[in-house]
Formats: C-alpha cells, sequence, structure tokens
C-alpha cells in the first residue's frame, strides 16, 4: 500500500513520477541526438530521408508516451496541503521596519502565487 505523509503525498507515486521525469529526459534527448545526427549513414537520399522521419518519429512518440505517463502520476501523487508552516519566514512579520523592506510580503505573494500552481 502506498505511503501518505501527513501533507497527502503519495510517495510510490512520487518514486514513480521521478522515473517517468528521467525517462521524458532521457527520450528528449535521444529527440535531439537524432536531429544532432540528421540523415546519415544511408546510401541514396530518398532511404536516408526515410529512415531520418521514422525515426525521428519513434522518438517523438516516445516523447509524448513518457510526457502522459509523468501527467498521469503527478496526479496520483496528490498536491501538498494548504497549510504549509513558513518556518523561520514567518519571523519576518516582527519586523520592526517592515514598511522599509516589504520582505515578508513579497514572500507571502510569492508562496501564494506558487500554490495557484501546484
Amino acid at each position: 500500500m502506498a505511503d501518505l505523509l501527513s501533507v497527502g503525498v503519495n510517495l510510490e507515486a512520487f518514486a514513480q513520477a521521478i522515473s517517468a521525469i528521467q525517462a521524458l529526459r532521457s527520450s528528449v534527448s535521444r529527440v535531439f541526438d537524432c536531429l544532432k545526427d540528421g540523415m546519415r549513414n544511408k546510401e541514396t537520399l530518398e532511404g536516408r530521408e526515410k529512415a531520418f522521419i521514422a525515426h525521428f518519429q519513434d522518438n517523438l512518440h516516445s516523447v509524448n508516451r513518457d510526457l502522459n505517463e509523468l501527467e498521469r502520476l503527478s496526479n496520483l501523487v496528490g498536491k501538498p496541503s494548504e497549510n504549509h508552516p513558513l518556518h523561520n519566514s514567518g519571523l519576518l512579520s516582527l519586523d520592526p521596519v517592515q514598511d522599509k523592506t516589504p520582505l515578508y510580503s513579497q514572500l507571502l505573494q510569492a508562496y501564494k502565487w506558487s500554490n495557484k500552481y501546484l
């Protein structure tokens, strides 16, 4: 059974998502390697074009497959709870010169903004 942290993250799916990220990066690298190599090592122009297109399409399909798998796993991971403690950054609100250094308000705004996209 998958472990769940108090923040609601499925650790098994998280580990699988990391593996999926590695697979996606590898397949994207293969696409760029294919583009870098171009149409080499074939005797006729038509043979080179067909082989290049087939190899390139295979690589793009693997990128698409890996991306779909990563999206599926990201839905299984779950979202962390909204009640993240700000730890020591919460002490910034006690800064007596807050009007001169809006660091805490900027940090809180950035934190809220980042939560919108998680």
